[in-house]
This record gives structure tokens, sequence and C-alpha cells, in this order.
């Protein structure tokens, strides 16, 4: 069939199925364990044949859902899950891994159902009950861990609760039911039904616009709906509990006459109720007006107008007081989104965004007249107020729609012909390298969960990346699909491989387009790599500096997660320095260049990037080398974002590399811009000298370590001794001594006796920059036979560090 053909019959069919409906499938059970999995043509049916499981999709949108309908009619879906984040064919799953329900799709989107309790156990399974409920519960207890009665949606079902809970906590808990953005879209839409605020015997229905009114009562003894007929009150059952302090509550039982028995907050914002019997199905709609006679009595909460005006108008007015028909709200958004959210609403009337030390936006709704009033008054406040929707001339504005919506439509079929077949034209060739551009929660929720089992899943740690994420809006990080990667490496060759670190293998690459980059592929075997790659993720991509490494994008699909960085063709610089055959390629002009070039990308992390960023392991395989010899800094796994007024941090977790850790570090656990500075010392004496700093109780008993000897060497005026042999020609005496001593000062063993960056960026840029002289460098040299009882004590500290430690050594990228 010809393509135009489909499209036209894709049309006529949508048009014949108005409702969200399931795909053809076939039941498995009324449970899901850990070895089953739900795809779009499986379903679960509760035990007595009752309700289904399964993926339905929105024939309007094309948008895949996973929610409970009912067996007797599929078209009556009572609950979905993620409402708001749609899978987008039919590609969609549901599993339990790590004990939790997880959908994912071929995206590699997951989404744990069970977010608001993660379970605590692997050994769990899913269960569709004949109430509607799922439940999950664990198998070797059999306590419900999470059900779907305790996070409705449009659907009040008998047993469900509907109140709030934990009210004596920080924590509290709200269910509530919010209406469907259309009967098609289950979308979240305008209407919410909930129990009072304030007067918890009380239920309310708010509109998005604020307006509110009471639908029902708690007499003492039974709940009285205000209806335009209340003999239906003699259907059901309510009952209302309440705690003070923990929580307020109301569920019901339906009569007997019936074999169920719902309601539901309708899109309209009337309120549905659903009877079944023998399997049919009716209803009665219930406006929702305060008096008996119904109408338009001014006392209803109607549906929002068809339309409105999307024009807004920049006004300045004083920021006094407002008229009582004028109501404020005020969110914690930015600019643009303040704009989207008031576009969005037609009873938004206006909007300011008001930038101090927070983006908050506040959304005026009421009287545009009475709002007019303050900008006649003037003022420094620029208001953007919503020009007049679209009134007159109903008669010109259809004729118009009858014209310009044939056109709109034959554009729109003329554009999807044109790309499906530039499309298969096309076929798999072309770079296939893609930005997929998703919204904030839903990239860090793929950052922070794994197909590899066991999930974690940190809703407050979530919510702090989705924070972060939100206040660096201008950068966006390309992701790369996993076929590209295996292209561009072609399927991880051994010939390419540049080396391995604790967060995995690095290999170099070439894209598509042509451009060399290095892949750095999470192992199966990395305990600390998952955290690496979520940390790096968030660091570097915020980050620019001519001397830190450029990360171009990322890959999370299946278990694979993968980084692309630009690529060093000179690799590390421990490669130089430490090979016997290539260290003669760095002269001291060379070297001093490196020095410095790691001064300024540290200097930019501690003081000057939006981030303060403490690296926390810095070391010579971490230094790359471009073309030019200029060093980059890489590899920010570790590192720590610092506040304005942070000085250090603590963490019961040590985790370096041997040789590059400050004392206070290694010992305590404590890390600082000082913590670096110490780092970089180290790396001084290595590129002058050309050798590894080997911790003491590593190297033999009697020799000292790269430190001790620099220290005794300078102290003897023989700084030179200690210099690289191929370097020897190309410095002077002076030179080398001024630079070991600037490493001796990065290395003292107090934190506060060792120079900031800012210092150290001052004595490499201004050789007539004063030198202090250092103290004693940490664990110089092997203590003396006097101090046997603190060397002993020593050693054994650095056995019990050393036991938790993670040691990384990339060598090569």
């Amino acid at each position: 069939m010809a393509l135009p053909h489909i499209i036209i019959s894709l049309i006529i069919f949508s048009s014949f199925f108005p409702f969200p409906f399931p795909f053809p499938c076939h039941a498995i059970t009324d449970t899901l364990t850990i070895s089953e999995s739900l795809r779009d043509n499986q379903t679960l049916v509760s035990a007595g044949g009752v309700f289904v499981l399964g993926f339905f999709i929105d024939s309007s949108s094309g948008n895949h859902y996973l929610g409970i309908w009912l067996k007797a009619d599929a078209k009556r879906v009572v609950w979905v899950a993620y409402r708001e984040i749609p899978i987008l064919d039919s590609s969609g799953v549901l599993q339990i891994r790590a004990g939790n329900l997880v959908i994912s799709d071929r995206r590699q989107l997951q989404l744990i159902v069970n977010s608001g309790n993660v379970a605590a156990t692997t050994k769990t399974s899913a269960t569709l009950l004949d109430t509607g409920n799922l439940v999950l519960k664990d198998e070797n207890t059999g306590n419900v861990t999470w059900q779907s009665f305790d996070v409705p949606t449009n659907t009040y079902l008998p047993g469900m609760k509907i109140g709030l809970f934990d009210l004596n906590t920080t924590q509290q808990s709200f269910q509530i039911l919010t209406s469907w953005a259309s009967p098609q879209n289950p979308n979240r839409g305008v209407f919410t039904l909930s129990i009072d605020r304030i007067d918890f015997t009380k239920i309310d229905v708010w509109r998005g616009d604020g307006l509110q009114m009471h639908i029902a009562f708690w007499d003492g003894h039974d709940l009285r709906f205000i209806f335009e007929n209340t003999t239906v009150n003699n259907d059901y059952d309510f009952s209302y509990k309440s705690i003070d302090g923990y929580e307020a509550y109301y569920t019901f039982s339906h009569s007997r006459k019936y074999d169920l028995m719902w309601f539901v907050m309708a899109s309209t914002g009337n309120l549905d109720q659903y009877f079944m019997v023998n399997g049919k199905i009716t209803s009665v709609s219930h406006a929702l007006c305060e008096d008996s006679g119904g109408g338009n009595s001014g006392k209803c909460l109607t549906s929002l107008p068809p339309m409105c005006g999307d024009t807004f108008n920049e006004r300045n007015g004083s920021t006094g007081s407002l008229p009582s028909t004028v109501e404020v709200e005020s969110i914690d958004i930015g600019a643009s989104d303040c704009e989207t959210l008031c576009k969005s609403n037609c009873s938004c009337t206006a909007y300011v965004s008001v930038q101090s030390d927070r983006s908050v936006c506040q959304l005026y709704y009421g009287s545009r007249q009475e709002l007019m009033k303050i900008m006649e008054k003037g003022g420094g406040t620029i208001y953007y107020v919503r020009g007049s929707a679209n009134t007159s001339g109903g008669k010109k504005w259809k004729r118009w729609l009858t014209v310009v919506l044939p056109v709109v439509f034959l554009s729109a079929l003329i554009s999807i012909f044109l790309f499906c077949y530039l499309r298969w034209r096309r076929g798999p060739k072309g770079s296939r390298r893609e930005v997929i551009v998703i919204s904030d929660e839903v990239r860090l929720f793929q950052i922070g969960s794994s197909n590899a089992s066991p999930i974690q899943f940190d809703p407050a740690r979530v919510a702090n990346l989705m924070e972060l994420n939100r206040s660096q809006k201008d950068q966006e990080l390309p992701f790369f699909t996993f076929s590209d990667i295996k292209t561009a490496t072609n399927d991880f060759a051994k010939a390419n491989k540049l080396g391995e670190g604790g967060f995995g293998p690095v290999y170099k690459g070439r894209l598509l387009e042509g451009q060399n980059v290095a892949v750095k592929r999470l192992s199966e075997l990395s305990r600390q790599g998952l955290e690496e790659f979520k940390n790096e993720v968030l660091v570097i991509c915020k980050l620019q500096h001519r001397n830190l490494v450029r990360i171009l994008g990322c890959c999370i699909e299946g278990e694979e997660s993968i980084l692309v960085y630009e690529y060093m063709p000179n690799k590390s610089l421990d490669s130089f320095i430490f090979n016997s055959a290539k260290r003669a390629l760095l002269d001291w002009k060379k070297r001093i260049k490196i020095i410095e070039g790691i001064a300024q990308g540290l200097l930019y992390l501690h003081k000057y990037s939006r981030l303060r960023i403490i690296h926390r392991d810095l070391k010579t395989s971490n230094i790359l080398l471009d073309s030019d010899m200029n060093p980059k800094i890489s590899d920010f796994g570790m590192a720590r974002i610092f506040g304005d007024n942070d000085t250090k941090g603590k963490t019961n977790r040590v985790v370096g590399t041997f040789g590059y850790m400050s004392p206070e570090y290694a010992m305590g656990g404590l890390f600082s811009e000082k913590s670096d500075v110490f780092s970089f010392g180290v790396i001084i004496l290595e590129i002058i000298s050309g050798k590894k700093n080997i911790p003491y109780f590593e190297s033999d008993q009697d020799s000292l370590n790269l430190l001790g000897n620099a220290w005794n060497l300078w102290n003897e005026g023989k700084s030179m001794e200690l210099l690289d042999s191929t370097l020897v020609a190309s410095c002077s005496s002076s030179e080398v001594t001024r630079c070991l001593q600037m490493g001796l000062l990065c290395v003292q063993e107090r934190a506060m006796d060792r120079p900031n960056m800012s210092n150290v960026a001052a004595m490499l840029s201004n050789q007539s920059f004063p030198l202090p002289f250092p103290n004693e460098p940490a664990f110089w040299s092997q203590l003396s036979s006097t101090d046997a009882d603190t060397s002993s004590s020593r050693q054994r500290h650095y056995s019990t560090i050393d036991s938790t430690l993670t040691i990384s050594e990339v060598h090569a990228r």
C-alpha cells in the first residue's frame, strides 16, 4: 500500500476509536514475578477477571501508557503509571528488577513505578487484585511494599483512600484525584479532587486557576454530596477516619446491588459516577453546582474556555496591594517557563518573573480590568499582561478556520510523506549521532538508574541532581547510540584499547563524520563506576577551560554506560615522564609549560568556574596531552562540588591513589582545595625528577620516597641531583631549585601551610615572586628506630585505610 494511503487509513481508523484502547494481547496470569516481563502484547488479569493490567495507546497522540482497565470495557482505564512520561511506541516492557517494578523502552528510558516506596528486598512479586489494586509484595514476609491504591490518578475505587497522611512529619503525602487532560489523553488535567486542607471533613474540587468549591461534607455519620440528584447517596457507604497529627482520609464501599461502583474526576470538571451490573456499565455525570437547580448560577465549576489570547503586553506597574478580585501564585521557575505556564492556563491574567537570589514566577489570576488599574499607577515592576481573548467576530473566525485547517492538514500530510520518503532513501547509512532532547527529570533518571542489578534509586539524590541540572540549562549533552559507539571503536577492538582504570577500559574511536574520540566504557566489574559516571556527566559538562578535557557526549543504553571525550593523541603525562624512551621528548621548557597549564586548570576549578570543584584524584595519569603537548585535566568521577562558603569536606570512603593523597585525606577523610594542592605538588616533583612518588610502606625499608629525597636534596643545596638526566642541558640550577621549592611548598604536611592555587599561579608567572621556606613534607622518610612506636602505629593505620581504598590507575586515553 502506498504511504499516503497508509496515512489516510490511520486517520480514518483513529476517527472511529477516539478513546484509549489496549493492544491485542494475551494474559499471562494475575501475578508478575522476577523471571517474567510484561510487553505490549501481554496483560495481567485479576483472579476474578474484573481488571486488566497492560499497555494501552492514546489514539489521539499515539503515545503508550501502562495502565489498569476494566475487562468488561477496555475504554474504562482506572489507573495510569507515569501519565506525564509516555512511551512513544510499542517497545514498553514492565519487569521486576532488584525488587522494583520498572518500565523500560527502546530508548532505555527506565522508570521505577514504585519510586515512592522502593523495595528493600530483591524477592518481590506484583499481583493485580479484583479490587483494581496492583500490589507489590515481599515474597519472604508477605508484606506489601507498594500498591497502586496509594497513587490514584483520576478514578476513585472502593477501598481506595483519598486524604492526607504523615501530617506530623516534614514528608506529608497526599492522595488525590486529578482529571485527565482530555477524555483521550491521560496526562494530568486541570481539575483536582482532595479533602480540604483546613477542614478535613470536607471534600473540595480545585481548578487549575485556583478556583475551588466544597462538593461534600461529613455530617458525623455519612458523607453528603452537593449534587443535583442526591438520591444516589444510598448507593455507597463512606467512612471517615482522622488521627490527630497523623492522617485524615475517606474510603468507601458500594451497595451489593452493583458488581462495582466508582467515581471519576472528569476532564470537564464534572464528577462522574459509574455502576456495573453483570458486565453492563451505566453512568451518571454530576455537575458541580452548589444550588439544586443547576445551570449557570455563578456557583459552578465550569470547564475552561476553549481558547484564550496568548499575546502578552509588557506593562510597568507597582508592587502595592492587590485588589480582592486578583489572586497571585508564586513558583520557583525561570522566566521562559513562567511565560509558558501562564500561556497554558487561560485563567492566568498576567505574570511577573522576579530575578533575585532565585528565579520566582508570579502568576496573577482574576479581573484583567482590576489588574490594569495597577498599571495606570506606574512603577518599577514589569508585568506581562494577557491580551483580550478574541471573542468577537466569531463567524469570521470560523470561516477563517474552514479555510486554514484543510491547508494545514494537507501540508502536514505532505511533510510526513516527504520525511518518511527521505528516511527510506537514506536507509542505515549516514551519521546516526543524535541529541536526544528530553526533560531534565527523564535525563537524570536515566543517569540515576542502570539496567545493571541491583537498581539503586535515591529520591533525594535525584531531586538534588534535577535542581543542579535545571540551574545549568544552557548546556545540552549529546547522546550517542550504542551502535554508533561500536562502529566508532570497531566493536571495542583490542587494537583500539588505550588503557584501563577504575571506571573501565578506554578505547580510541572514530565517529562517522571523521572525528577521533576517546571512549570510556563502564566495566561490569567496576564498583564505583556508576557513581563516577553520574558525577562526571554532571560536573565536567558544565566546565569549559583550555586545560580541562572536554566531554563530547555519553551513551546510556541497555547495560552500557559510556562517556565520549575529545581524543588526546599524546595520551597521558605519565606515559612520557616515566618512559625512558619518551621522556627526552619533554625538555625543560615543555615541562614548565605543562606545570603552568595544570596550575591554570586547577585555579579555574577552585576559583573561577561556575561550580567550585575539588578534583580529589589528581595525578600524572589523569593529565592528558593534546597534539601540542598542552595539558588537560581529566577524570572527574571522584570530584566534589563545593558551595561558596564551604572550605572543606569529609568522607568515610577514601578514594584515590596513594602517593598523591594528602595526609589529612588519607588518614581522616578530610579534603579541601589544599588536598588538590598537595597532589599538584607531587606532580611537580615527578615532572622534575622523572620518578614516581612511591609511598614509603611500598618502598624498601632503607630508602626514601620522592618527597623525602627531594626534601633532603633541597636542604643540602643539591637540587640538580633530583633532576631528570635528560633535562640537564635545557635548564639552569636556579630554575630547578625554585621549581623544586614550589613543589615542596605544596606537599607540606599541614594543609594550612600550603599555598592556594592563586599563589601558586603567581609563583609560576612571576619569577620575582618571593618563595617562603617550606616545612617538612608529609610521609617524607622512614622513621628512626626511636620512633618505632609511632611508625608501627602509622603502619597499622595505613593497613586499615588501604582496605577501603579504590585505587584508580588509568595510564592512557
